[in-house]
This record gives structure tokens, C-alpha cells and sequence, in this order.
């Protein structure tokens, strides 16, 4: 029986007198994972990093994880040695599981998910492929990556100016200044849809004032192209079933439909007196053409950053839906309890309907001071609903940046890795064209 036991882990030497130690080894021994090469002994071929902290585990002693060690690494040293997780201490939880991987992978879903309709089909990958086929490839590369080619950031600039055109002319639209009289209006049958009509200022607008036909054009031929680019689009993806299936060309084709709708509702002005439920139409009308304001979204999507803040609210859903349901919860707990504390106060607070709409302005520190309290219990009550909503807003909020920064750094250095290996495959191509 050997008073000392030997490990040899390529090349570093470890000794220990542990009995512990030398029936640890022999269940390695029987499991394959070390070799005896002599009575007391040992040979594992395996990188030393935590063997110290091993030997600490085995000896009776608790077992610690270096800092600095990569967390999968960690892993697959725990799973060697046959440490069970239930060793591990609450100190080295971060150590043993901050290893973002999570991120690194819904960044690469995120990334799959853009490029999903630009790679051809697997029927499509039979037929040759045609000079036709490969600017289709060229083209819908360029829509979806626009940062990966100069036609791909021309295409985008295009886009970004004829659509900045679009809402610019969709906000002057809503300015009488920005409007000139019409020659005629429209006959008006009745005195209450006359009253209806006058009593409204911008009703009245839509009906005594027309857009410029200046603009008009302009905001015609912007939507056509923008028509014309949803057209394009479609024809280039490969994924023609579910391309109307994203909420993005839905809102896209709903915006341009609208958009002429709009025109043509501004040379007509005798709808707008003709029907009785004109203001339903308007409204709707109105709502469906803020749509248009989307696609700058969807154009702000194709950059890095934009891509990461969707995937951190898209991975943040569970927190941004607790918050929403504890604002919930506790607008109405402050602002029934304003209203009772404001009770004997008949200018105040008139019912609770006011009094949670009290507590949402305040707990978002909007504060528009439309309501406010005028007594004592009042005044305390507005204190504590304040000091809450900071408390309230803020912890989520800080979450979000954290999360966003995890996600953004991990794009980053995913970014930088892919360019390497993109000079690195250059620069192997060149030399063996030079050596040929």
C-alpha cells in the first residue's frame, strides 16, 4: 500500500498522501479516463487548469472554480472529473454559467431568421444556375444585408429618402398652412352635418382646404416606388408563401393601399359630407396611414444595432410583460387610493376613472398636472406614488441596458470573429494561387 499518490497531468507533477485521492483515481482508471503507470502512479492526458481544485473536492475540502476560466470549459472539466453540480458554491455561479452563450446563440438564429427567403430552395438549387438567377441572389442579398454590398446601401439610401419623403408629406398634410383653398366646396344638405362639419377645425380643413398638387405628385410617385420595391421584393425572395406573412409587408401593403385612398379622398370632398359616419372614416383612414412610418423601421432594422434591440426586447418579453402588469396593478391601487384620500375634495378627482389616470402620468413621471390633489392625504399619496414610480421604471429599464449591452457586445465580437475568418480564407485562396 503506497503512502503517496502520483498524478502526472501532461507533464505537471501533483502529490498527495489523500486515500481519497488514489480511489478517485482507480474509478478513473476503471472508467478510461486516466492510466496507471506504476502502483500509485497515474497518467491523465488532460489540460491541469482545475485539477488543483479537484484534489480540494476529493480531499473533503469544497470545490472552487478559477477565475477567468471559460465557462463551457468549466463545464466539461466538471463532467471529466465526475464532480456533480450540487458541489458547486454559490460564488462561483457566475463563473460557471456567464458564458453568454444563450446570446451567442439567438444572435445566430436572429441571423438565420434575416437571411430566410435569400438562400434558393432545395428544388431551386437543382435548376442551373442562370445569369438570371444569380442577380435574383445578387438582389435579394442586397435587400436584406444592405451593409454587405454598394448596390445593397444604394438600394437602402433609395428607400430611406423616398420614404422620408412619403411621411413628410403625410405631416404637411395635417397643417392648413400647408394647404390652399379649394375653388368650390362641396354642397352640404343638411344644418347638422353643416354644424358637425364647422364645429370641428380640422374637419373643416379637410373639407374647405386641398392638398397642393405639387405635393400630391410627389407623394404619388413615392408610394409607387415604394410599390414598385414591395413588388421587387417579392419576386426575388425565395420564400413567395410566407412573404405576405410578415407583419412588415402587411403594414407595408395596408400604408401604400391607404396612401392613394388618401389622395383620392382629397380630390373627392364630397365624401366627406356625404356619408354619416365621415368621422369613423377619417379616423380609421388617418390611423391606417401613420403605417407608413413602419418602414423606417423596418429600414433601421438592417443596421446592427437596430437588429440587436429587437432580439433584446424579443428575449426581455417575460420582464417587459411583468412590468407592464405591475404598472397595472399598482396604477389602480394609487389611484383608487388618491381618490378616497381626496375624497371630501368636490373640485378634485371628480371619479377613479381621473384618479388611475392620475397614477399612470405620475408613476411614468410624465406629470401633466392636468389633475392633482389639493389635501393633506392627497399630497402624501402623490409623494409615495412618485417615489414608486422611479423605483418602478427604473429597475426594468436598467435591466433592458443590461441586457442590450450582453447582446450588443456578444454581436460585436461575433462580428470581428467572421471577418478574420473571412481575411483569413482570403489570404489561404491567394496563396495557393500563388503557389500555382
Amino acid at each position: 500500500m503506497t503512502d503517496s499518490f502520483h498524478i502526472s497531468l501532461r507533464g505537471t507533477e501533483y502529490t498527495t498522501s489523500s486515500k481519497s485521492v488514489g480511489e478517485f483515481m482507480d474509478r478513473l482508471v476503471q472508467c478510461g479516463r486516466a492510466d496507471v503507470i506504476s502502483p500509485g502512479h497515474y497518467f491523465v492526458d488532460r489540460n491541469p487548469t482545475v485539477f488543483h481544485h479537484v484534489l480540494d473536492y476529493v480531499s473533503g475540502r469544497k470545490f472552487h472554480l478559477p477565475k477567468g476560466i471559460c465557462a463551457i470549459e468549466a463545464r466539461e472539466e466538471m463532467e471529466f472529473w465526475m464532480i456533480p453540480i450540487e458541489a458547486i458554491p454559490v460564488c462561483c455561479y457566475e463563473i460557471l454559467y456567464n458564458d453568454n452563450l444563450s446570446s451567442y446563440e439567438a444572435i445566430e438564429k436572429m441571423e438565420i431568421g434575416l437571411m430566410h427567403g435569400v438562400s434558393p430552395t432545395e428544388k431551386e438549387k437543382i435548376i442551373p444556375r442562370a445569369k438570371l438567377v444569380k442577380l435574383r441572389d445578387t438582389l435579394n442579398k442586397a435587400s436584406v444585408d444592405p451593409s454587405s454590398s454598394l448596390l445593397g446601401k444604394i438600394w437602402l439610401t433609395f428607400e430611406a429618402v423616398v420614404t422620408i419623403l412619403a411621411i413628410i408629406c403625410f405631416i404637411l398634410n395635417t397643417d392648413k398652412d400647408y394647404r390652399e383653398d379649394r375653388g368650390s366646396i362641396p354642397a352640404i344638405s343638411d344644418n347638422d352635418t353643416y354644424n358637425h362639419v364647422f364645429s370641428n377645425p380640422k374637419l373643416s380643413m379637410l373639407l374647405t382646404k386641398k392638398i397642393p398638387t405639387e405635393r400630391v405628385v410627389l407623394e404619388g410617385i413615392s408610394n409607387v416606388f415604394l410599390l414598385l420595391d414591395l413588388i421587387l421584393r417579392f419576386i426575388i425572395t425565395h420564400q413567395k408563401k410566407t412573404f405576405f406573412l410578415v407583419s412588415s409587408n402587411i403594414l407595408e401593403i395596408i400604408a401604400i393601399t391607404i396612401s392613394f385612398f388618401v389622395i383620392y379622398m382629397d380630390r373627392h370632398p364630397e365624401i366627406i359630407v356625404q356619408n354619416s359616419w365621415l368621422d369613423e372614416i377619417i379616423i380609421c383612414v388617418g390611423c391606417l396611414y401613420s403605417l407608413r412610418v413602419f418602414k423606417l423601421l423596418r429600414l433601421a432594422e438592417t443596421t446592427g444595432e437596430m437588429k440587436i434591440l429587437k432580439l433584446c426586447f424579443q428575449n426581455s418579453l417575460k420582464l417587459i410583460v411583468l412590468l407592464l402588469m405591475l404598472f397595472t396593478i399598482f396604477s389602480v391601487i394609487f389611484g383608487s387610493s388618491m381618490f378616497w384620500a381626496e375624497f371630501h375634495n368636490s373640485e378634485t378627482f371628480p371619479n377613479m376613472f381621473v384618479s388611475i389616470w392620475w397614477a399612470v402620468v405620475t408613476i411614468t413621471t410624465v406629470g401633466y398636472g392636468d389633475h392633482y390633489p389639493k389635501g393633506s392625504y392627497g399630497y402624501l399619496m402623490a409623494s409615495l406614488t412618485a417615489v414608486f414610480g422611479i423605483l418602478l421604471i427604473a429597475m426594468p429599464i436598467a435591466s433592458l441596458s443590461s441586457s442590450f449591452n450582453t447582446y450588443y457586445s456578444c454581436y460585436t465580437y461575433k462580428k470581428k470573429y467572421t471577418e478574420a475568418k473571412k481575411k483569413s480564407r482570403e489570404n489561404i485562396s491567394e496563396s495557393a494561387f500563388d503557389k500555382s
